[in-house]
């Protein structure tokens, strides 16, 4: 029986990709949140680039104890197991009026993984709505795996530009919005993307990648954090839990680890299919 969905949930989440909204957090549990958020944008002076985007949860410990809350991993673990690695995070924030976007694309094209048995659990800090353009999904399109070009742009949050080429079925585009405390799931292969912010508000969103501990990388070897079950396959290098928030050995490692997972991201071969169902990986160039 799952832990936290309903087992007509982890169908639909399995013949469609996606799932919305998980409650994770009450409103004054989600205020507490809240204040840590902008207290940390505060120590940043006011704003997130480069590495500070990335991984944050390996020198914030409040962060590590939303991305191992049990509402979340209980969904996790109900759709693709129990021994569970969160690989790689990152902080998506759209200020008002502004024309930033996500490109249409799949996330596992660029994963380096053996096979898509991984997850995106994006949790809304705030209300996240067609206005302040929440995340869209492509349902079904987990299915198989598309082309994609990089059209590198600089309202373009992806780095690399990755982008779906070819036209994708407007029928099928879900949009997902969210109040503060709930997050959406999707699956790595999905297409997904998100709209410029024509509101007012902020839109800002914590997005925690978990992967399947049995899921090899087929590029360089790389670092996660084991956040339930055991690990008995050993793909991963383990991250600590940070002792306390900013922490100095907690950020000149946090320094450290996203300096290579930033170099292999640029750097990563994009994912193609085997006869077998298994992946491969070629040049991005080819793409």
């Amino acid at each position: 029986m799952p832990k936290r969905l309903s087992e007509a949930a982890v169908k639909r989440f399995h013949e469609h990709g996606y799932h919305y909204p998980l409650p994770v957090l009450a409103p004054g549990e989600m205020k507490h949140y809240q204040d840590k958020f902008l207290e940390f944008e505060a120590w940043r002076g006011g704003v997130l680039d480069g590495q500070w985007r990335n991984k944050s949860h390996l020198f914030l410990k409040w962060l590590d104890d939303l991305v191992r809350h049990p509402a979340i991993l209980d969904a996790v673990e109900d759709l693709i197991g129990p021994d569970l690695f969160l690989w790689h995070a990152q902080w998506f924030v759209k200020e008002p009026h502004t024309p930033d976007f996500v490109s249409y694309h799949q996330d596992s094209a660029y994963w380096e993984l053996e096979r898509p048995e991984a997850l995106s659990v994006w949790i809304a800090f705030w209300d996240s709505d067609r206005e302040n353009g929440c995340m869209e999904v492509v349902a079904d399109t987990h299915k198989v795996l598309l082309r994609h070009l990089e059209k590198r742009e600089k309202e373009n949050m992806l780095w690399r530009g990755q982008t779906v080429a070819g036209s994708l079925d407007p029928s099928k585009v879900v949009a997902m919005p969210l109040k503060a405390g709930e997050a959406s799931i999707h699956h790595a292969r999905i297409v997904h993307g998100s709209k410029p912010n024509h509101s007012g508000r902020r839109r800002i969103g914590y997005s925690a990648r978990y992967v399947a501990a049995h899921v090899k990388r087929l590029g360089a070897r790389d670092s996660a954090m084991l956040v339930r079950g055991a690990d008995r396959f050993g793909h991963f290098d383990h991250e600590p839990r940070p002792k306390a928030d900013y922490d100095p050995d907690a950020i000149a490692f946090h320094a450290k680890t996203t300096e290579r997972y930033i170099a292999q991201y640029l750097n990563a071969r994009v994912e193609t299919e085997t006869a077998s169902g298994g992946s491969t990986a070629q040049p991005g160039a080819a793409r």
